[in-house]
């Protein structure tokens, strides 16, 4: 409901009459404001956008008064007209003016306040006739033109006034209207919610009321499916894809603004700091407004509660998962599969690997990209996450895209060799012991290759565990007592079998310490002082996972 310029001038009341377009759409421009100055500088109190009113009163000084012969004695004079202005009065053409003023502007002066107006991005300037000069200078006009400028005349002594209280009218009207519609649009999105899918009823309402592209991205910088249908720009996608990684990158609740050709993009985090759930990104030709900006926050809230909806039924998800592969381990194969069946699909298809993932709990960003490459399609894959592990199963020549999810969450992962359903024990102990092996410089392992990695890894391979349990037996049926003594065992050779510093991170004497190592090596039956010894006993711990 802006005022364009031609609307300005096509209201009669104000008698505007345009002597100089700037271009073909000058006419078409919103006039923000209008202002009224005759300083020879008034740009400091503009803005961009602003309609300029002036009488010319900076470009002109009075006449010297002419000498009148004084009306003699009982002379009649005549008094002013009602409503008429004083006898000493600013115009030329006024025929009872005693005060008249001349040009003093040159050529120069005109083009310098011309050029000062045009960079300050003023609308148009509205020059008053009547009033100081009769019309509107000819160098003014022509420093208009060179400028590119654009040139109103305001004829017949009309009140910059009512010019102004116009424009404040309008836009108090436009206030009032887009007031309206905010209200009227915060209520259709508090409905959209409560639709089934609200999630993506929100997003189809939000770019409905904006007349704008919508697009909600996870908090794994995906973009969520939504039946909207205004697609993002092509040419604006990749940049907002990389706004989208750099705000979740940064952790905590933030937004940010693009520009480019295809118009303007608002992008604003959705969830808590901390745990962040996607960013929401709007975009149109023109950047939003105060209304636009509350609807948007408004979508931000409806979403942030929808996404903690779903997140309470992917946790519930997650719990489920763990329960299945409780029961794989288990061997309860068909009780595990229907269901898996029922939720998610069918399980991978014998033969299959085992994935132990190595580098901390696993995020929400990373259990987010891992349902949706379980739900693509693209490669069977089911997985679970327990007591801040993760474990996935994969086809025996599968896993790629698994792997590469992991590294970009900065985890390396260890994968059995290939197995049956009914190995799923020994295939897990497997791929736990291949992600022991795993580093950022070497992000997966696969336990087959572990012989090639050294005599543990070997030993590994071989199945050594049967002579690892051989050589601890005592210990590991001496219960309790036994417990500890393996405990204090892999303390000390961790720690290069120094006494003093592994006494003191374990909380005791060092000769508490002594003794211990001592009562296990009578009851191994194994020289603890000599190397051969230690690296005998070290040996067997790593291969029974003891150390």
């Amino acid at each position: 409901m802006s005022v364009s310029l031609r609307e300005l001038v096509e209201e009669t009341e104000f008698k505007l009459r345009v002597l100089h377009a700037a271009d073909d759409s000058a006419l078409e421009r919103a006039v923000v404001w209008a202002h009224s100055s005759d300083l020879v500088d008034p740009t400091p109190w503009l803005e961009a956008g602003q309609l300029l009113l002036t009488d010319g009163m900076q470009f002109a000084v009075p006449e010297a008064p002419e000498m009148a012969e004084a009306p003699g004695p009982g002379a009649a004079v005549d008094a002013p007209a009602a409503g008429s202005r004083s006898p000493v009065s600013r115009s030329p053409v006024s025929a009872t003016a005693t005060v008249r003023f001349q040009s003093l502007a040159s050529e120069g002066v005109f083009d310098a306040y011309v050029a000062r107006l045009r960079a300050a991005d003023v609308a148009a300037l509205g020059f008053a006739t009547e009033v100081i000069h009769a019309e509107v200078p000819a160098d003014l006009v022509s420093a208009c033109r060179r400028h590119g400028l654009t040139l109103v005349e305001v004829t017949e002594r009309t009140p910059f006034i009512g010019i102004i209280r116009y424009l404040a009218d309008q836009r108090a009207l436009e206030q009032r209207a887009r007031l309206e519609w905010s209200l009227q649009a915060q209520r259709k999105l508090a409905r959209a919610a409560l639709r089934p899918g609200g999630l993506g009823a929100i997003l189809v309402e939000l770019e409905r009321q904006l007349e704008s592209w919508v697009a909600l991205y996870d908090s794994t910088g995906l973009r969520v499916d939504a039946p909207t249908r205004i697609r993002v720009p092509e040419s604006e996608a990749p940049e907002v894809e990389r706004m989208v990684q750099s705000l979740l990158a940064r952790g905590g609740r933030s937004g940010a603004r693009l520009h480019g050709d295809g118009g303007d993009v608002t992008l604003q985090t959705v969830g808590q700091h901390g745990q962040l759930r996607g960013v929401l990104a709007v975009g149109g030709r023109a950047p939003l407004d105060l209304a636009g900006n509350d609807l948007v926050a408004s979508a931000i809230g409806h979403a942030s509660i929808a996404l903690e909806q779903n997140r309470e039924l992917d946790a519930a998800r997650g719990h489920l998962r763990v329960g299945l592969l409780e029961l794989l381990l288990a061997s309860e194969m068909e009780v595990a599969r229907r269901t898996a069946e029922t939720v998610w699909g069918e399980l991978p298809a014998a033969p299959v690997r085992v994935v132990q993932a190595r580098g901390g709990e696993p995020g929400q960003a990373l259990l987010d990209r891992l349902e949706r490459l379980a739900g693509s399609g693209s490669e069977p894959l089911f997985f679970a996450a327990r007591e801040q592990e993760l474990i996935a199963i994969v086809p025996a020549g599968g896993g790629a895209t698994l792997v590469e999810a992991l590294a970009d969450a900065g985890f390396s992962a260890g994968a059995s060799a290939p197995g049956d359903w009914a190995e799923l024990p020994r295939l897990l102990a497997e791929a736990r012991k291949a992600a022991e092996r795993s580093t950022p410089s070497r992000p997966s392992v696969r336990f087959e290759d572990l012989a090639t990695t050294g005599m543990l890894g070997a030993l590994e391979a071989a199945d050594g565990r049967v002579t690892a349990r051989r050589v601890l037996q005592p210990l590991l049926e001496h219960g309790e007592q036994g417990r500890l003594l393996l405990d204090t065992l892999a303390a000390w050779t961790e720690g290069n079998c120094a006494w003093d510093p592994v006494a003191k991170s374990l909380g005791i004497h060092r000769h508490t310490l002594r003794s211990r190592v001592t009562a296990a090596e009578q009851l191994l039956g194994i020289d603890l002082q000599t190397f051969a010894g230690r690296a005998e006993v070290w040996s067997a711990m790593r291969l029974l996972d003891e150390a």
